[in-house]
């Protein structure tokens, strides 16, 4: 053999080190493997302490023979160790290897090696030539408990040699590893999962390495950049962003601060368009606290910057014609402060908007009506229609005149259903009124002539009727 399988290793070093320890015995003790059926004799490790009694006391541990020093690790090492001979059969192990294969003496002894692997698994391992190459390492398969039960281990498997260099059988060391293999497939699990979220995502994910080049990204990546492989594999990151936005992101400090959420930034498709992304950033980092790359996290926000634009310009035209209506608005909260009042209302009432915004609306009522209009407001509230029909209202200006208002009341609602905003409109009816009291007092005069004449006009017919009755008493013709 070449190379030395590691359990001889650590013996060796654990040997020359001194840190073997054991009770002092002066039993002779014997390992002894079998050879082939037909051979004689055998391969022994003896030890006997007679040979060192003659020795220089120089610490507990010189007293210890190698071979003491050995099978001391050999019991209580935690792995199993398993000896077979030449016709691999098991002729020794260590403690543990009953632990793990949950067997006793009775089970082991002598029983072919073969018999603790399922066929297929031990079939693999004759396919190594473990004998022909001496030695073979970290081998991963199945073995057998007692129950049958299979279970996953890592074997190493090193060849015995006589003194004239025959074989006389193996040492195979096995390491449990069902709760890593356990570990590997819920990692694997998870990974698959991790996989098909960044693989069908609906934002673009791309990952960099140190030194900020393009090394993996998911699907959605290729089409929101418009970009295949070739373009994308080791291209710097950063010529993914206009110049001026990449130097946004760099002021940002994200491999100071270890990660950056959504950045408002722009980045360039295949095609040199800009488009408008939300980008967050996560930096990486290995055990040494060293970066070694970064993912970046990547939401088309196109539409929604488009809507947003919209929604500014309807803003825009509706403050506009808000503020520039031929009637009075005004904007109040669900305790009745005002919150907004446009430039007509002013006009009329003779306020600047500095003076109104904050109040309350009743302070601006008449006191005649203001209580009736609190109670009226409070109820409003309560009842939660967005639209509670007109009501006429008095109010002072800053002069002191008092003006009439037909008023209209909108409600605005939350998600729960609670009024966020009351806007109402305001029509001034003052001038109305007044030219209907002015026709109401001209409708009432003249019917009061009316009945002047009409009465007038009834005494002339009595009259006439009189003459005409005189007129035939005398034999003359009626006049009337």
């Amino acid at each position: 053999m070449k190379t030395d399988p590691e359990i001889v290793k650590t013996l060796r070093e654990e040997e020359r080190l001194g840190k073997l320890q054991n009770h002092a015995s002066s039993n002779y003790e014997e390992i002894r493997i079998p050879k082939a059926s037909g051979e004689q004799g055998g391969y022994s490790i003896t030890n006997s302490k007679e040979q060192y009694r003659n020795e220089p006391k120089r610490t507990i541990i010189d007293l210890v023979s190698p071979a003491e020093k050995y099978e001391t690790i050999f019991e209580n090492y935690s792995v199993a160790i398993i000896l077979a001979d030449n016709e691999e059969r098991i002729v020794s192990w260590n403690k543990y290897t009953e632990e793990l294969l949950q067997m006793q003496e009775s089970d082991l002894f002598m029983r072919p090696v073969s018999s603790l692997y399922p066929p297929e698994e031990w079939g693999k391992i004759r396919k190594e030539h473990v004998r022909q190459k001496g030695i073979r390492y970290r081998m991963e398969t199945k073995m057998l408990r007692k129950n049958v039960e299979p279970f996953d281990v890592d074997i190493s498997i090193c060849i015995l040699k006589g003194f004239g260099g025959e074989i006389v059988g193996s040492v195979g060391i096995i390491t449990d590893i069902t709760e890593l293999k356990e570990t590997e497939k819920e990692l694997k699990e998870s990974e698959k999962r991790y996989r098909t979220i960044f693989d069908n995502s609906a934002v673009a994910i791309t990952l960099t390495d140190e030194n900020e080049k393009i090394i993996s990204w998911n699907k959605y990546a290729e089409t929101l950049l418009g970009m295949n492989k070739d373009d994308l594999y080791l291209k710097p990151v950063q010529d993914l962003y206009p110049v001026a936005e990449w130097q946004k992101i760099r002021s940002q400090d994200v491999r100071q601060k270890g990660m950056q959420h959504h950045l408002e930034t722009k980045i360039i498709r295949k095609n040199n368009d800009p488009i408008d992304v939300d980008l967050s950033l996560s930096v990486l980092k290995n055990h040494e606290d060293k970066v070694v790359g970064s993912i970046g996290v990547i939401k088309d926000i196109t539409d929604q910057k488009r809507m947003e634009k919209t929604l500014e310009e309807s803003e825009k035209k509706f403050k506009l014609l808000y503020e520039k209506a031929p009637v009075p608005y005004h904007t109040l909260s669900p305790t009745g402060l005002v919150t907004d009042v446009n430039e007509k209302w002013c006009q009329i009432l003779g306020y600047t908007k500095e003076e109104v915004l904050g109040k309350s609306i009743f302070d601006f009522i008449s006191e005649g009506e203001r209580t009736q209009a609190q109670e009226s407001f409070a109820q409003k509230i309560f009842n939660g229609k967005s639209y509670t029909g007109t009501h006429e209202r008095e109010y002072r200006t800053k002069t002191g005149e008092k003006r009439l208002f037909v008023t209209h009341d909108f409600f605005l609602f939350d998600n729960d259903g609670r009024v966020v905003s009351v806007y109402t409109t305001m029509e001034d009816i003052t001038e109305n009124k007044i030219a209907e009291q002015t026709l109401k007092e001209k409708i009432n005069e003249l019917e009061r002539y009316k009945i002047i004449t009409v009465n007038r006009e009834m005494k002339m017919m009595e009259l006439k009727n009189e003459i005409n009755e005189l007129c035939t008493q005398h034999h003359q013709k009626p006049r009337y």
